[in-house]
């Protein structure tokens, strides 16, 4: 082999542990950034289930103080009539 054909067997075989590298390297950042979108996959899912839990109670503590205040507009209005 000619020294110009070494050097470029050289060449060629550093490029291709580079790329291997390379390769493996994106790869575990694809697995790392699939990982990362997984749990924020699980953490919005989480989310929603806890606002819609929310949004129940709200809705629960919302009836009862619409039946709450229409309560005591019916005692203030019982309480008026005896004082008059």
């Amino acid at each position: 082999m000619t020294e110009l054909e070494t050097q470029l067997m050289t060449a060629l075989e550093r490029l291709s542990a580079q790329f291997e590298r390379e390769q493996r390297q994106h790869a575990e950042e694809r697995q790392r950034l699939s990982e990362q979108v997984e749990s924020l996959q699980r953490q919005v899912e989480q989310h929603a289930a806890d606002s819609a839990t929310l949004r129940r109670q709200f809705e629960r503590l919302d009836g009862r103080m619409t039946g709450l205040a229409q309560d005591y507009e019916t005692l203030a209005a019982t309480l008026r009539g005896l004082w008059r």
